[in-house]
């Protein structure tokens, strides 16, 4: 089973079309993988800059007119990235396409799913740059018309935050070294599937956790005893 989620990893990664190409592909979900909910929609340009943001969130205590304060670490939130990419429909670059057309093919791309009253997830994909992330912002800036008004050229310009599942860091990470295999003491009232969804943010290998222990039953745990979680691949 879990080989399979690499291969299903890999397998959302070759539905890239171009892979010179920033390619966006919507997904259903993406836990325990990624699944695609359409067609990727591929840029004409690639992005000529990219963005990536995180800023730790700390609390300043201090007491009410006094100056300064300690500053108490709260957590790292996502990160953020943002690019733009150009469509031309002049075809002064050689190619050629309907600024219109493209620019709802990349809305339909990014819509709200009927099916789960949500945007999509998105991966993106552009040679070595893989990230998964939800839209938090877009903006489309027309440069050029033609004289019944029509656009002729049009700037994208997209923020998303990151959204990475435990699982699929692990997949994305490869995950294959035996050193990555981590350990975790069983305190009461702990159960395998609620750690296998702690550590692989999915219940659903605790059937394979129990083997790679060695446990007669996944039910009766011991407090104090000592559970291997391997990397995904193991």
């Amino acid at each position: 089973m879990i080989p399979n989620l690499t291969g299903a990893l890999s397998s959302v990664v070759n539905v890239v079309p171009t892979p010179d190409k920033m390619t966006i592909i919507p997904l259903r979900d993406t836990v325990p993988v990624p699944t695609p909910a359409g067609l990727p929609y591929v840029t004409m340009f690639n992005p000529e800059t990219m963005s990536e943001g995180n800023a730790p969130r700390y609390n300043d205590e201090r007491s009410l007119g006094s100056e300064g304060g300690k500053q108490r670490f709260v957590d790292i939130p996502p990160g953020s990235f943002n690019f733009e990419f150009l469509i031309d429909g002049t075809g002064a670059s050689g190619d050629k396409r309907e600024v219109f057309a493209e620019v709802a093919l990349f809305k339909e791309t990014v819509k709200l799913r009927s099916e789960t009253h949500s945007p999509s997830f998105l991966m993106f994909v552009y040679g070595t740059f893989i990230k998964t992330g939800v839209l938090t912002n877009m903006s489309v800036q027309y440069t050029m018309f033609r004289s019944n008004g029509t656009p002729l050229r049009a700037k994208i310009s997209i923020t998303c935050r990151e959204h990475t599942p435990k699982l699929l860091g692990l997949l994305k990470a490869n995950f294959l070294s035996p050193d990555l295999t981590r350990e975790h003491q069983v305190k009461v009232g702990n159960s395998l599937p609620l750690l296998c969804n702690a550590y692989y943010d999915s219940p659903r290998f605790y059937l394979e956790v129990a083997r790679v222990n060695q446990l007669t039953s996944f039910r009766k745990l011991r407090a104090g005893q000592t559970l291997l979680f391997p990397p995904v691949e193991k």
